[in-house]
């Protein structure tokens, strides 16, 4: 390889810290000890959207004051900054010791973070057994590990849970974190709203309100809301009104009851909606007309949520996906 003069004074003056200052008002103070390290590149930022559009291979973050867009809540800001590890400060903590700060910037691996819009999947039969939970599950996984963005699953359960049997018995259940008793529990970095039938009847009859305050702090709170849906819960038709950034996904096994199922959700439910086969074993099962996705029966994949479940799920809901990951 040749290296001619322009390369090598590249090569030398190539910054190796990357600093975001987001602020609707920088601060002239900040912008002048920043620019006393030939070592360092300045992005600035006005809006949370901003933020999480430049956060990709930043080492420090200097946060205050932004202008707040619909489509990117401060709350969404702050999970993916807490979720990438990447030191936070405001203007003036960064003033009272820049030399500590920059330090700590030093030691920063710098993460990969995407910017995505918000969105929430219902993944919705009525016939159990065809694997919602575990495509549920691969879904938020593969979402959080990829794009560092905060994701949340819902369990819409009318009898045990099933993320407290793949998981563990003690993840808080939704009627102890609508009440505030307790927080949900993370898993892979996604938040846990595990349901148990017994208690939701009597919660969303006698705090109909609270309950709906929930789910808009769900939503505020992350960019992917994931929920696995049985249609006759009480909480479906609230989650289930057509809104932005609502994906519906019928999810069914080859199995004929299951298809019938499907096909009737699949002309009750709003657009934007999709039919996934899932758990195929054979070519004729795959066969199948009107099926967006369809996806091989492994044990190995759904005990591990493995990515290949939930890649060309993503994919329906965020085109491009594939290529992101390239």
């Amino acid at each position: 390889m040749k290296f001619s003069l322009s390369n090598l004074l590249k090569m030398n003056t190539e910054p190796s810290l990357v600093v975001l200052l987001g602020a609707q008002k920088p601060n002239q103070d900040v912008l002048d000890a920043l620019s006393r390290n030939s070592d360092l590149t300045v992005r600035e930022a006005f809006t949370t959207r901003g933020v999480l559009q430049d956060l990709p291979g930043v080492h420090l973050v200097i946060l205050d004051e932004l202008i707040s867009l619909p489509d990117t809540s401060n709350e969404v800001l702050h999970r993916a900054l807490e979720m990438s590890s990447i030191p936070m400060v405001s203007q003036e903590g960064f003033l009272a010791d820049p030399n500590e700060w920059l330090g700590r910037a030093r030691l920063t691996n710098a993460k990969r973070i995407s910017f995505l819009p918000a969105r929430q999947i219902n993944l919705v039969n009525w016939s159990g057994g065809v694997g919602k939970t575990t495509l549920a599950m691969a879904i938020c996984k593969r979402f959080v590990q990829r794009t560092g963005l905060p994701a949340a699953l819902l369990e819409l359960s009318m009898g045990g849970s099933a993320l407290h049997a793949r998981i563990t018995h003690d993840l808080p259940e939704f009627f102890s974190i609508a009440t505030h008793k307790e927080e949900p529990a993370l898993w892979y970095g996604v938040s846990l709203y595990p349901m148990d039938g017994r208690t939701i009847d009597v919660l969303w009859g006698e705090d109909s309100e609270g309950v709906r305050k929930v789910l808009a702090e769900i939503r505020r709170k992350h960019t992917l809301f994931v929920v696995d849906c049985f249609p006759g819960h009480p909480l479906f038709p609230e989650l289930s009104k057509p809104m932005p950034g609502l994906v519906n996904l019928v999810v069914t096994s080859p199995r004929d009851d299951s298809i019938l199922q499907a096909r009737r959700l699949m002309s009750e439910v709003s657009e934007p909606s999709h039919l996934v086969l899932n758990m195929t074993k054979s070519l004729a099962d795959r066969t199948e007309s009107g099926v967006s996705v369809a996806l091989p029966y492994n044990e190995n994949w759904a005990q591990s949520s493995d990515p290949r479940l939930a890649d060309p799920i993503l994919e329906l809901v965020y085109k491009g996906w594939k290529a992101k990951g390239k």
